[in-house]
């Protein structure tokens, strides 16, 4: 890989990060004046009834990885005739999956709430958040192919901008309803709407401006329309994996227990897919990259890029994760008003899943740049989908509902083995390389970083002392430690330079 590639890399990784730093304080802050507004009941409502709608979002999620992987690749072969054509197609596929998912969601989403749900004597607010779900749904389905080229151009300063005013307009909803008299679940809905659609229109603008290929013009090719449509049919297995298990357990756990449980775990999972959006960040940066060095030839730079990406992305979720895992319930009493039974277990878990997880997703951009995705998509999917059937199987024996989250690691953890057999057999990739670059210096510095924040919040009995001192020791452990022994000689002594010259910059600015 060229150094420029590498410092487009680090460009975007580095604004996504600060983006998305942004995006998290906004996000969890909006989480408790929603919370505050809507109360625990209405709170655990809507993110049930509103999960119905979301296990749909794997055809979204399918032909959204698709789509991108088809752009970088032919972008990285310089072919932007076939670039305009697939983004023709992926238009024309992306308006079926609007009527799809309006169907199916509509459909079970009434079923469920009639026959398994506890809405808790709020079944027209309920009806009210499950059809403006699917309109909201509908809105960021037809963006996708949109908001796709631009992270295949890796134009990553809009995505993130757009990400950073998607988060703010939540939080003037929140505002909003948090000041209104009268229901304020169905005016949370509905405002949710404008939300998405003010986005899409925005995506839908820019890519018809600057992106000449994003004008749509009606195109039919059988024969790329199925080599699209035959990834995207095996990678739908991953993505409804994934939706089962995010989206599959809230439902799970509403049947078996009450709203104020899937409340708690609609605050964990803010915070999961909050700490996770750094991990994907990254991942975003370097995905086009992976595929783009994959479909001109140069495996080695692909193979090494998926090792430095699976190493220092887990890294990072490390450094951002341990001061909150440590903290839980001290920050939790800052974040809400009122913390809800299990909240404390449930994002503790939330946060471990999260991080293990970070280590998987290099892996699969290489496989997605492989292309020939059918066999490993039905086994690491096999195995991600298991998660909710072995969750129903445990609660039904009486298991308490934390398990749920017991389940998905020990799950998770085991999917990223698969995932490495499969790379290794089809693009040659070594177990003993990545034990050695990856596997070493993970536990290890996991180890060595945890052990003083740990003891410092044995030692220190202040609540608030004890939160910046965990905090302060948990970021110098965790950069001593990579640094030191999470990087090789080469890593360390590029980031010294790199820092360097960052600091000489801002110094010579400052004159």
């Amino acid at each position: 890989m060229s150094a420029i590639d590498q410092k487009r890399i680090a460009k975007n990784t580095m604004l996504l990060y600060v983006c998305i730093g942004l995006i998290m304080l906004v996000g969890l802050y909006t989480s408790r004046v929603v919370l505050d507004a809507l109360g625990v009941d209405d709170f655990g409502i809507y993110n049930a009834v509103g999960g119905i709608v979301m296990m749909f979002s794997f055809l979204s999620s399918t032909m959204s990885t698709s789509c991108q992987r088809f752009y970088s690749y032919e972008m990285g072969r310089g072919n932007f005739e076939e670039l305009r054509h697939t983004f023709s197609l992926c238009v024309i596929v992306f308006a079926a999956i609007m009527v799809v998912v309006a169907v199916l969601a509509e459909g079970s989403g009434i079923w469920l709430m009639y026959n398994k749900m506890h809405l808790a004597n709020r079944t027209n607010a309920a009806w009210w958040v499950l059809h403006c779900s699917v309109v909201s749904f509908m809105f960021t389905i037809m963006r996708t192919p949109f908001a796709g080229m631009v992270i295949a151009k890796e134009k990553m300063k809009v995505f993130a901008y757009m990400s950073v005013i998607e988060v703010l307009g939540n939080l003037c909803v929140a505002f909003l309803i948090a000041r209104y008299g009268g229901d304020r679940l169905i005016l949370y809905s509905l405002l949710m709407i404008a939300v998405n659609a003010s986005v899409t229109i925005f995506y839908l603008i820019y890519c018809g401006v600057f992106y000449p290929e994003c004008k749509f013009n009606f195109y039919w090719d059988k024969k790329r329309f199925l080599e699209i449509f035959g990834f995207a049919g095996w990678n739908m297995i991953g993505s409804l994996s994934n939706i089962c298990k995010s989206h599959g357990l809230n439902i799970l756990l509403n049947i078996f227990f009450s709203p104020v449980v899937n409340a708690a775990r609609g605050l964990a999972h803010k915070i999961f897919i909050t700490l996770q959006a750094f991990a994907e960040n990254f991942y975003w940066a370097v995905r086009p990259q992976i595929i783009k060095s994959y479909s001109v030839g140069d495996n080695e730079a692909m193979l090494k890029l998926v090792c430095q990406s699976s190493k220092f992305s887990y890294f990072l979720m490390l450094a951002v994760s341990l001061p909150v895992l440590v903290e839980t319930p001290f920050l939790l009493g800052i974040w809400l008003k009122e913390v809800p039974d299990y909240t404390v277990i449930f994002t503790r878990l939330a946060i471990i899943n999260a991080v293990v997880e970070s280590l998987g997703n290099p892996m699969a951009a290489a496989m997605q740049a492989y292309g020939k995705i059918r066999n490993y998509n039905l086994a690491v999917g096999g195995f991600v989908l298991s998660i909710l059937p072995i969750s129903y199987l445990l609660l039904k024996l009486g298991f308490p509902p934390q398990t749920v989250f017991y389940v998905s690691i020990v799950v998770c953890t085991l999917a990223i083995l698969v995932r490495l057999l499969f790379v290794r057999q089809c693009v040659g990739f070594s177990l003993r390389r990545y034990a050695a670059s990856v596997v070493f210096p993970v536990v290890v510095v996991t180890i060595l970083a945890s052990a003083l924040p740990i003891a410092m919040s044995l030692m220190v009995e202040n609540e608030i002392l004890r939160f910046f001192a965990v905090t302060a020791v948990s970021l110098a452990a965790t950069a001593l430690t990579v640094l030191f022994i999470g990087m090789t000689a080469t890593e360390r002594r590029n980031t010294l330079m790199t820092v360097c010259e960052k600091l000489h910059i801002n110094a010579f600015k400052n004159r």
